[in-house]
């Protein structure tokens, strides 16, 4: 059954402008046959006649449309290719059946009488008049039938070049949907993977804090409350304001900041009036929270300088900071871990090769600089 999403797609608007122009090239031809030729003239007849082979062909390429090319499509070749002889076979007992064999269209001339009342055209040495185009009789059946199975086979051969065309089509969009959904879930994945990374680190510096300063501890409570609630409403979502980004970077900040003694130094050098784009959630946290795991010592003076601003068209973002010495910590410190990682590769899924991240990573200091692409919602 032919369905009604087949006749409003657009494979089956190309079919319907085809045919549009099959039927009309009987017209335009036998039309200019009559301007250029003085003795030829305009029948509707042979148009009529055209068009009741076209038909045939017509109704050999809704067969073939509907239940032969599937076939095809399905690599069924062998199938294919036996059933399509058969159409050819169909076509042709189709056509001498009912128009049935006929002679050629060998009417002669009308007699010509010159003054003594001869036949003109009895004498040998008379030229023959030119053809007469006014004698609209169908040609020889044999002729038509080659003609029109020539038509068929440029139908036919049109019908597989499109189907092929939109199945490809089709395939290359079901492969962009598909990609898109592999996306989605690996960047779902991922943010699944940041929040309890981040949460855990948070939790483990509240339980410090219990035991240093009781009232510090329902403070970082109360921030963990409000940065929590913009990771459950706001997390999941593909874009979030930048502003609620910021607010959410400054809490944090504020947050791990109460852990640390005053040898430790945060600045946060970000304009109030920066416009109002849209970001990826948690992204440069991540950056933070590294800078401060790896950054920070209780032993010597630390700094975190974080920057935010618009360049070129472009949102930058800096982190740089100081890292331990060698003898707090019992190999190299490490600067990557899972929520870096993860990071990149958000990156790479949502931004492709159109964002910067440079890591500069020295002896004494780790400098990170974040170029993204501006949006405006």
């Amino acid at each position: 059954m032919m369905s009604r999403k087949f006749w409003l797609s657009p494979e089956s608007a190309v079919y319907l402008v085809m045919w549009l122009l099959i039927f009309l090239l009987p017209i335009a031809i036998f039309y200019l046959r009559a301007a250029t030729f003085t003795q030829a003239v305009f029948h509707w007849d042979e148009v009529l006649h055209t068009w009741q082979w076209f038909l045939y062909v017509f109704l050999c390429f809704l067969i073939h449309n509907f239940l032969l090319a599937p076939l095809l499509l399905s690599k069924k070749k062998v199938a294919y290719m036996v059933l399509v002889a058969l159409l050819f076979v169909f076509f042709y007992l189709l056509s001498t059946t009912i128009h049935g064999p006929r002679p050629h269209n060998d009417r002669q001339p009308e007699c010509e009488l010159n003054d003594n009342g001869t036949n003109t055209k009895a004498s040998n040495t008379q030229m023959a008049p030119p053809p007469r185009f006014d004698d609209h009789r169908p040609g020889p059946l044999g002729r038509e039938i080659l003609i029109n199975t020539v038509l068929l086979s440029g139908v036919l051969g049109l019908n597989i070049g499109i189907k092929f065309y939109f199945k490809s089509e089709q395939d290359r969009n079901h492969l962009q949907q598909l990609e898109k959904e592999r996306m989605f879930l690996q960047l779902q994945y991922l943010k699944f993977q940041i929040n309890p990374h981040f949460f855990m680190n948070t939790l483990n510096n509240i339980q410090v804090l219990i035991d240093m300063d009781a009232e510090k501890a329902k403070e970082c409570l109360r921030e963990l409350s409000v940065m929590m609630r913009f990771v459950l409403y706001d997390g999941d979502k593909n874009r979030v304001s930048l502003h609620k980004d910021i607010l959410f970077l400054r809490n944090y900040v504020k947050l791990m900041r109460l852990r640390y003694n005053s040898r430790l130094t945060v600045t946060i050098d970000i304009p109030d009036n920066l416009p109002d784009y849209t970001i990826p959630p948690l992204i440069f946290p991540t950056f933070v929270e590294n800078a401060f795991k790896h950054g920070v010592s209780y032993k010597q003076d630390s700094f975190i300088n974080i920057a935010m601003d618009i360049e070129d068209g472009e949102l930058l973002f800096s982190c740089i900071n100081s890292k331990k010495p060698m003898t707090e910590t019992s190999k190299v410190p490490s600067v990557g871990g899972v929520g870096l990682t993860n990071v990149r590769r958000r990156l790479d899924l949502i931004y492709g090769d159109r964002y910067t991240l440079d890591i500069k990573d020295k002896a004494d200091v780790y400098n990170v600089l974040l170029r993204l692409p501006i949006q405006k919602d």
